[in-house]
């Protein structure tokens, strides 16, 4: 379980000043740790026991909007409002419930030990909602008692095809970033034991409880079974007096690393690796020690990332996919990782300690500056060697295009590089991610293709539909396509009939929906359109224009695809609508008298299906005002977040509702309920309405 001093949180809200020089106290590593913090890829937060946020970092930063100084000291879950748009607790909050508090309450949370884990749709979170993976575990004293809590935030919406891979690495970046993942034990300068993580409970078999404050060697008797000194004493010793005693002992500056074969600790023992460093206080003075221990038993195949990992900020970036070095003020590499390995050809036991711009060589053939050098030089010379760097604050990212690379030509990288700073708020550094967008470019080249060419489409389906509806006399009509994609298989029409000299005063009125989305059923749509357009003007009769129009569209169609469809035709002179429904959604009829709704039923099958069937035409009279909808499934099939239907009742009741306004209004309403109805979810098909009102 991570632990944390109780005054050290009270502190980074209260006392900055204090912080500040508490943070002088921290180990060598710990240094490389905090500069490197805000580089972290996911984004964290941290609150105390009140719910105060004491720590927000650049990832948080970057994926809400936020700056850590307008959130840190902030309580009352104002945390939550960039993700959800109101104060609300969230994941970091549920650590202080009780178990079965929070199973009632919230029963997609993963639990594991003290940690939650979750995958949430949040709707509110940019448009159309992002996917959010989160971690929370609460923060104890050296008493066991929960001071706090973090947690981690990951966007794994376009993330799915590296689900699997993306998980196991949250895992690891999780564990290095909530607590240590290896069995860790720190003793004060007199040998007795002030923390005993969880790991090492699990390794040992001995709780926290039952070791803490304990001394003269009783740590050791879990792996050795006597009472001796371990590596974490050794660290008080003289460098000659443990040359001369423990010639096994690695010490590199005043850090101790062993590998040792413990026979006596499980069955057939276990091969351990320890790694120990002294503990200052701000004056210099060693005040205890800190070890901790891997089972390296099992891990053979992980040598090479077990070397690295001596070098706490290789421990942290070697977990990162993205291939990834880090250098000195003085241009010399200090880390190297296997993404980088893999990405260059190089291992990093030949690049670590070289300088001169040796790291260059893979990407350019030639020593010259990489992004991670810019970073240390003046913003007026970086524009002199990168032409598209954008900056960020303190961080600098491009892309760029690099002529060859391990035999490959031609590749997109996208690289991004940001200063690493010491507790004082000195540059000692700078860090570098590097990842090759070659595929992701040449996708974008592809979809911008497909989304010219969808736009043209999308023009020429929009200039089928009617611009304006022809008036006539006694009615008021109104019409509108809303399609889900650039182009879709809704489509309505309105035919005047003058135009080939037939009876003045009457107009045909088409709404159809055809099978499938997208380009297929745009061309189908058009096809249909225009069949059953040059068919109703030849035929006076309905069913006899659609019989017609259906052998054509049946003998044409080669793919499986069909239409449903509504026509009728409007009389001025006596007011009728003489209709097919070749298996269209019924139209509803409202009939003013008495406010009751009719439906017009099916008269035939959809078109395309077969040759031949018979269609029949039905009469309605259309009175002052009456109301008939005719629409699409578009409208009735709309979902919501709960996956509800919008359904025939809601639409019947906004009819109802409504019956008193103007066909135009009627529409807007219909479209309006279902837009509030669906709310953020995305619109999943074409939806089609035209109205018309008795006037």
């Amino acid at each position: 379980m991570p632990v944390m001093q109780s005054s050290y949180l009270k502190n980074v809200v209260h006392d900055k000043d204090r912080v500040f020089q508490e943070k002088q106290m921290e180990s060598p590593d710990q240094i490389v740790h905090d500069a490197i913090f805000d580089f972290l890829p996911d984004a964290t937060l941290v609150i105390d026991r009140n719910g105060i946020v004491i720590a927000w970092n650049k990832a948080m930063e970057t994926m809400t909007g936020v700056p850590a100084e307008a959130m840190l000291g902030k309580g009352d879950y104002e945390y939550a409002i960039p993700f959800y748009k109101e104060r609300r607790p969230i994941l970091v909050n549920l650590v202080f419930l009780s178990e079965a508090e929070l199973e009632q309450k919230y029963d997609t949370i993963e639990r594991t030990g003290d940690t939650l884990v979750v995958d949430v749709f949040v709707p509110q979170f940019r448009p159309g909602g992002a996917y959010l993976w989160a971690k929370a575990s609460p923060l104890y004293d050296d008493k066991g008692t929960v001071i706090g809590a973090i947690e981690t935030v990951r966007d794994i919406t376009d993330r799915k095809l590296a689900e699997q891979e993306m998980a196991k690495t949250t895992r690891e970046m999780a564990e290095i970033i909530d607590f240590l993942p290896d069995a860790t034990l720190v003793i004060d300068r007199e040998g007795n034991v002030i923390a005993w993580n969880n790991a090492m409970e699990k390794m040992t078999g001995v709780p926290a409880e039952a070791m803490l404050g304990k001394g003269n060697y009783e740590y050791a008797l879990p792996f050795y079974k006597e009472r001796r000194p371990i590596l974490v004493n050794l660290v008080f010793m003289p460098e000659v007096e443990l040359e001369e005693k423990y010639d096994t002992v690695e010490r590199i500056g005043d850090t101790l690393v062993v590998d040792i074969f413990i026979p006596d600790f499980k069955p057939g023992g276990v091969f351990l690796w320890a790694k120990a460093s002294p503990l200052y206080d701000p004056q210099g003075n060693v005040i205890g020690a800190i070890e901790t221990i891997r089972d390296i038993t099992d891990r053979k195949r992980a040598e090479q990332e077990i070397v690295r990992s001596r070098r706490s900020l290789s421990d942290i970036i070697s977990f990162l996919p993205d291939a990834t070095l880090a250098i000195d003020c003085d241009g010399v590499v200090i880390t190297w990782n296997k993404a980088m390995e893999d990405l260059t050809g190089i291992p990093a036991e030949q690049m670590i300690g070289k300088g001169d711009y040796e790291y260059a060589l893979p990407f350019y053939h030639d020593r010259r500056p990489m992004l991670a050098n810019l970073i240390l030089m003046p913003e007026a010379e970086v524009e002199n060697h990168y032409t598209h760097v954008k900056r960020e604050g303190d961080t600098l990212v491009v892309d760029t295009f690099i002529q060859s690379l391990r035999g490959r030509t031609g590749r997109y990288f996208w690289a991004k590089a940001s200063p690493l700073s010491d507790p004082q708020g000195n540059v000692i550094g700078a860090i570098e991610t590097i990842r090759d967008i070659t595929e992701r470019r040449e996708m974008e080249g592809k979809l911008a293709r497909s989304n010219a060419e969808l736009t043209i489409a999308a023009d020429i389906q929009r200039s089928f539909m009617p611009e304006e509806i022809p008036r006539i006399s006694g009615f008021d009509i109104a019409a509108r396509t809303v399609m889900a994609k650039e182009v879709g298989g809704d489509f309505f029409d309105v035919i005047p009939f003058e135009i080939i000299a037939l009876d003045k005063g009457m107009l045909g009125l088409l709404v159809a929906d055809v099978s499938g989305k997208g380009v297929p059923a745009a061309l189908f749509m058009a096809l249909s359109r225009i069949v059953v357009r040059v068919n109703a003007l030849w035929h006076r009769d309905p069913a006899k224009a659609i019989f017609d129009a259906n052998n054509i569209i049946t003998a044409d169609s080669k793919s499986g695809m069909f239409v449903t469809l509504f026509f009728g035709t409007l009389k001025e002179e006596d007011r009728t609508l003489t209709y097919v429904n070749a298996g269209h959604n019924p139209p509803v009829v409202y009939r003013s008298r008495d406010g009751t709704l009719e439906e017009l039923l099916p008269t035939g099958i959809v078109l395309g299906a077969a040759e031949n069937r018979e269609f029949f035409s039905q009469t309605i009279t259309i009175g002052p005002g009456d109301i008939v909808v005719m629409y699409t499934d578009g409208v009735t099939e709309s979902i919501n977040a709960q996956e509800e239907l919008f359904g025939e009742e809601r639409l019947n009741a906004i009819i109802r509702d409504n019956a008193h306004r103007s066909s135009h209004e009627i529409l807007e309403r219909i479209l309006s309920g279902v837009r509030e109805f669906t709310g953020d979810m995305p619109q999943f098909d074409d939806i089609t309405l035209l109205v018309i009102r008795g006037t």
